[in-house]
């Protein structure tokens, strides 16, 4: 039988124990140091995560009032009256306001990224161009231009122009504000002829006096010629041509007379369909009496058409028109008379089929004493436009494809 021993451990000494127990505290030592380290970074985790915070909330801040500034800079822009329109170093446009897509009759998408020079086309001169000032000309300020729009017409503008800089002066582009000159200029040529008017009646006085009495002399010996040398006499046609020049002239002078003289306009509430219809009827008479191969058509609106008007004057407005028209077709033709009820006020349109208005004509057309036909004196169309002046209205003339021309009236609806 075999005999099992059994080996027994050696007990720890103090030195072993004191090792371990210096391991034992250099461990939590350790620990405690971990603990101490993750608190101080947790700290300045939180710290750091609270600063990031603020930052992204002062950031969204100024992004935010960055963006009402300039959304506020734009509404101001897009509110002016006036066109604003900016290039950038490369001479392209890079923005243009709503005033002055009106006003070069173009919407923003049509010129943006476009060369400044071919929008403005040969309306610049040398100095007085954006592109210019992107070279070192100086800026400019209230000149008038003439720009060429879409359709092929020309507007004239006021423009004054400088460069743009930005925080360290450094010119990063090019901007002009301008204005459309198109109404102060038919205010300066309505003042002229308003000068021109009160001049006329000045000379109209004098016509008057040292003209109508000599006419009245002339015509009284013609009638006493005509009876000495009797209907058979072979020099009595001499006798009607003075009787018929000093007829000629005496109408001249009346017609500058009433030219000149103030309209007395009382206007009134007037049912327009019943105005046109009876002046309409009244020309047809006269038409029937000369022999005229002219018919007019009247195309008036269902509902009635009241404005304020001086009943007889715009009546023989009318008239004058339809004259106008009848004498512009010696064949004959259609004169086609039209009554329209707009938001922005009252048209009244006369057409005919004569031989239309030359474009050089249109601006002469009312103009006294201007007239393209034999025997006339000028001062129909002229009255035609006094009389619509004084109801605050306006009339233009246009051609009327394939032929003939348009003579629109616009009144207001009051």
């Amino acid at each position: 039988m075999q005999e099992r021993t059994e080996k027994s451990e050696a007990p720890i000494g103090d030195d072993q124990l004191a090792v371990f127990n210096q391991t034992f505290a250099s461990f939590n030592n350790t620990i405690k140091q971990l603990n101490d380290s993750y608190a101080t970074l947790q700290t300045r985790y939180q710290r750091l995560s609270d600063e990031l915070t603020a930052t992204n909330e002062r950031l969204l801040q100024s992004l935010t009032q960055n963006v009402e500034t300039r959304n506020f800079l734009q509404n101001v822009l897009e509110s002016l009256t006036s066109g604003v329109i900016t290039i950038d170093l490369n001479g392209r446009i890079n923005a243009v306001n709503k005033a002055g897509c009106e006003i070069l009759r173009v919407s923003a998408n049509q010129i943006i990224g476009e060369d400044y020079r071919s929008v403005f086309g040969n309306s610049l001169s040398n100095k007085q161009s954006l592109t210019e000032l992107l070279k070192g000309a100086s800026p400019y300020r209230l000149i008038e231009k003439q720009v060429k729009v879409t359709d092929g017409e020309s507007v004239p503008i006021s423009v004054s122009a400088s460069c743009i800089r930005d925080a360290e002066n450094r010119i990063v582009g090019a901007l002009e504000v301008f204005v459309d000159l198109t109404e102060f200029k038919r205010m300066e040529d309505e003042i002229a002829r308003v000068k021109g008017l009160a001049a006329l009646g000045e000379v109209a006085a004098v016509v008057a006096h040292e003209v109508r009495n000599p006419l009245s002399g002339i015509a009284g010996f013609a009638a006493l010629l005509k009876r000495e040398l009797g209907e058979d006499h072979p020099n009595i046609n001499y006798v009607e041509k003075i009787t018929n020049g000093v007829n000629k002239l005496n109408k001249s002078v009346t017609s500058l007379l009433e030219y000149a003289r103030d309209i007395r306009h009382e206007p009134q509430m007037v049912d327009l369909n019943s105005l046109l219809t009876e002046t309409v009827d009244f020309f047809r008479v006269d038409l029937n009496a000369r022999g005229s191969r002219s018919e007019i058509a009247l195309a008036l609106p269902e509902a009635p058409c009241t404005c304020k008007v001086d009943r007889e004057n715009l009546s023989g407005a009318v008239i004058n028109l339809l004259k106008n028209a009848d004498e512009s077709m010696p064949a004959g033709g259609r004169i086609d008379v039209s009554l329209t009820i707009h938001d922005l006020g009252i048209v009244i349109a006369i057409a005919d089929q004569g031989a239309g208005v030359p474009a050089t004509m249109k601006e002469k057309i009312f103009t006294p004493f201007f007239t393209t036909r034999d025997g006339g004196t000028g001062l129909g169309l002229a009255l035609v436009r006094k009389v619509i002046d004084a109801h605050g209205g306006v009339i233009v003339v246009s051609n009327n494809p394939p032929r003939g021309s348009i003579f629109t009236i616009e009144l207001p609806s009051r």
